[in-house]
């Protein structure tokens, strides 16, 4: 074993090193805009559960993230809120109950 090849395959760990960082820096980038997205959209008042399915989503994720993205907090809150507002907004017809009860 010559001097060479553990010069090789330090530079051979250092190129992988290197590379893991450069993957799990664009991974995080691609995470986040992601995350934007969702929350983009659960703003503009989609359900969080439409959003997954997006053509956009299913492209830039793979199952597992898909699945992990829900523990985001900025996510939960979006689904909080979604929630929150949901409960407020429900109202009832009561002409059309009356008229059902024969109360017109």
């Amino acid at each position: 074993m010559g001097e060479g090849d553990s010069v090789g395959r330090a530079l051979d760990r250092a190129l992988g090193a290197f590379r893991s960082l450069l993957f799990n820096a664009t991974a995080g980038v691609r995470e986040e805009r992601v995350i934007r997205y969702v929350m983009n959209e659960m703003q503009k008042g989609k359900p969080y559960d439409t959003i997954v399915k997006e053509p956009y989503i299913i492209n830039h994720t793979t199952p597992h993230m898909r699945a992990r993205m829900v523990e985001n907090p900025r996510i939960v809150r979006g689904i909080e809120d979604q929630l929150a507002g949901q409960r407020y907004v429900y109202t009832v017809d009561y002409a059309a109950v009356k008229h059902a009860e024969g109360q017109d």
